[in-house]
């Protein structure tokens, strides 16, 4: 009885198996649905025309007011393009970059984000703090405002820079500060 049961199971395995390698011919391909998906329409990046240009900067200070310092020796400027660039010269060395408007309202303006920054490397002794401390507000900068000829970029840490549309000389003291 055992040995009928073997057999049966055992033919019945091996009819399956032949079936499924006999061919019937080419099997038709079944189409396949096609959707087209267009993407939706994406806003460009933010743009702000009153921001575009150049800016030279009045004075500069570290977290909530401390260690004013007036950049009265040395011209430093950024100019910011409509492509999303910006460069300009940091006391003794040139440098660029790019910048994003995130869109944001800030308590301390609009959001922006700028970097990262990259420089020409002269050494300069006078005015290298300077330069540095310049580079790191202005990389860390989170928010701007502009008020008539005047913007003002705050870092995360709550630094700022002090920039005016028109230069001033060596021995001038900016106005609005």
């Amino acid at each position: 009885m055992k040995l009928t049961w073997y057999l049966l199971v055992a033919c019945t395995l091996c009819g399956i198996f032949a079936a499924g390698c006999m061919s019937t011919g080419p099997a038709e391909p079944t189409p396949v649905p096609t959707t087209l998906i267009t993407p939706a329409p994406t806003a460009g990046p933010l743009a702000d025309q009153a921001l575009l240009g150049t800016w030279y900067l009045a004075a500069m200070t570290r977290p909530e007011g401390a260690s004013p310092i007036q950049t009265m020796s040395v011209q430093m400027d950024v100019v910011f393009t409509e492509d999303g660039g910006l460069s300009g010269f940091s006391g003794c060395n040139h440098f660029s970059g790019q910048y994003i408007l995130t869109g944001k309202m800030l308590p301390d303006g609009k959001g922006i984000q700028v970097g990262p920054l990259v420089s020409t490397l002269m050494y300069c002794k006078e005015t290298g703090d300077l330069e540095s401390q310049y580079h790191e507000i202005l990389q860390d900068a989170s928010s701007y405002e502009i008020t008539g000829s005047q913007l003002v970029i705050t870092s995360e840490l709550g630094s700022t820079l002090v920039y005016h549309r028109t230069p001033y000389g060596p021995t001038a003291v900016p106005r609005g500060i």
